[in-house]
């Protein structure tokens, strides 16, 4: 199984670390509060740039999803 690439969602900026074999990146975007802007950015990430992505879901700190290609 591939390991977790880091990814980190501050003020619109992701941060991903490629992955040299299988699976070549994926992550977790943190969305906060808002839910809407959260679903814009599942949006973005699912139809706009190809990535297959999880379900949202809400955590401690607010929305999340997940996202790999």
């Amino acid at each position: 199984m591939a390991s977790m690439a880091a990814v980190a969602m501050f003020g619109g900026t992701t941060v991903a670390n490629a992955q040299p074999t299988g699976v070549q990146a994926e992550g977790e975007v943190s969305c906060g509060y808002d839910f809407d802007k959260c679903h814009l950015q599942w949006f973005d990430y699912g139809f706009v740039k190809n990535y297959i992505v999880s379900k949202i879901y809400y955590r401690g700190g607010g929305y999340h999803f997940y996202w790999w290609n």
